[in-house]
Formats: structure tokens, sequence, C-alpha cells
């Protein structure tokens, strides 16, 4: 049976090197994601003693992966204390609802 997912190949161009991405994403979406990584490559490069490829590559997922930590870390927060909130709205609603029901 014929794959029904509509995959896109785009090549990218990461760090001086190109690579076919092959995805259901939308093409521009996958340059912007391989220009993110790009970017972020050479910002670690600047940084970094090493110049080995495969240590940079390494240097930046962990980069990435922390950044993403961090805002998965806070946008958990973030729902905790909205959770909290809506909690606290719906008690004050059935509250006020027992207390003046309609007629």
């Amino acid at each position: 049976m014929p794959d029904l997912i509509n995959e896109n190949k785009v090549v990218v161009n990461i760090f001086g090197e190109e690579y076919p991405i092959i995805g259901d994403n939308d093409p521009d979406y996958i340059y912007r994601v391989a220009e993110y990584v790009d970017a972020r490559m050479k910002e670690v490069a600047g940084m970094s003693r090493s110049k080995a490829r495969d240590k940079l590559a390494i240097l930046t997922a962990m980069s990435i992966a922390s950044e993403l930590k961090e805002k998965s870390d806070a946008l958990e927060v973030i729902e905790k204390q909205q959770g909290g909130l809506l909690d606290n709205l719906l008690s004050r609603l059935d509250k006020a609802l027992l207390e003046n029901p309609s007629e």
C-alpha cells in the first residue's frame, strides 16, 4: 500500500555541509529550523576551542536541548499556575451559584 503521508524533500546547509531532509513539514519550516541550527553551530564554534565538527555538533545539541528544557520547565510552571487560578475561579463560581441560585 502506498504511503499517504505528504513528504517534502529539501536540501539544507548546516555548518558548510548539505543535508537532504525528508519530512512532512512545510519546506519553509524545515529551512527555518536548519537556519537556526546553523546559526547555533556557528555561535558554539565561535566560543569553543574545539574545531572538530562532531564535538561542535554535540555541544550545539546540548545547548539547544538546554534551551528547550528551560522553556519546557517554565511552561510547566505557568501551566500549574494557570491550573491553580482556574481551580480558584471555579470554586468561587460554585460558591456564588450556591449562594445565589437562579430561579
